[in-house]
């Protein structure tokens, strides 16, 4: 171990004292000390730094998150409650959304919207001013029928007028669907057919019941086997 000379006695004393035992003089600290702590000081530094860094990540994504919710819940609001919800253009508003979605005849509309709690004069009102075409709407229809079933012409025409589309609009929409008849008795005895057992006749007499012609009838048979 080395010595020094105290600067303040001159006594030797141990280069690693603190302070001098025979004045009581206090030494500088040693450079290796200075560099242990000027280590630790920059090591402290650096995650206080980290820390501070990971504060504001979270801030900013706590912030962002805020106004998207914020937008998200604006965005829903005005959808919402941006349109009236009672009277003439309630119904009205009301109408225009059924319609955006399907197909209605101008009496199935009033019956739709009387159903949700609109009178009949706001009903009316809303079907009148919604600006629908009921010919386009019947056949807008009868292409919705035959993405899930089978019909013939007159059975379709039928339904349409079921839903409460006029004679002529129904007929427009069956007239323009642009169906295959004979296709259409064919995948309409197939369907029959999964579900009972036919002869060849009694199978005819069945679509012609559903408003085939014979003709359509026998194709539709003869296209399932019998």
């Amino acid at each position: 171990m080395a010595l020094i000379k105290c600067p303040e006695c001159g006594r030797d004393i141990s280069e690693t004292a603190g302070s001098c035992p025979s004045c009581g003089y206090v030494l500088k600290k040693s450079k290796k000390d200075n560099g242990i702590n000027t280590k630790n000081n920059t090591v402290i530094i650096i995650g206080v730094l980290i820390v501070l860094a990971i504060i504001c990540v979270i801030w900013y994504q706590s912030d962002h998150n805020k106004k998207d919710n914020s937008s998200y819940s604006n965005s829903y609001y005005d959808s919402y409650y941006d349109y009236p919800k009672t009277g003439n253009e309630g119904a009205l508003a009301k109408a225009k959304s059924y319609l955006n979605s399907s197909a209605f005849s101008y009496t199935g509309l009033i019956d739709q919207l009387e159903y949700n709690g609109f009178s009949e004069s706001e009903a009316k009102y809303g079907a009148d001013n919604c600006g629908a075409n009921w010919k386009e709407q019947a056949l807008k229809k009868a292409k919705s029928y035959l993405n899930s079933s089978a019909f013939s012409y007159a059975g379709l025409i039928d339904q349409l007028e079921y839903n409460g589309f006029t004679e002529e609009e129904a007929k427009y929409g069956v007239d323009n669907c642009g169906a295959n008849w004979k296709e259409q008795a064919a995948k309409k005895a197939k369907s029959y057919l999964k579900s009972s057992s036919f002869t060849r006749s009694k199978l005819i007499d069945q679509l012609e019941y559903n408003g085939f012609t014979y003709e359509q009838a026998v194709y539709g048979v003869e296209q399932n086997g019998l």
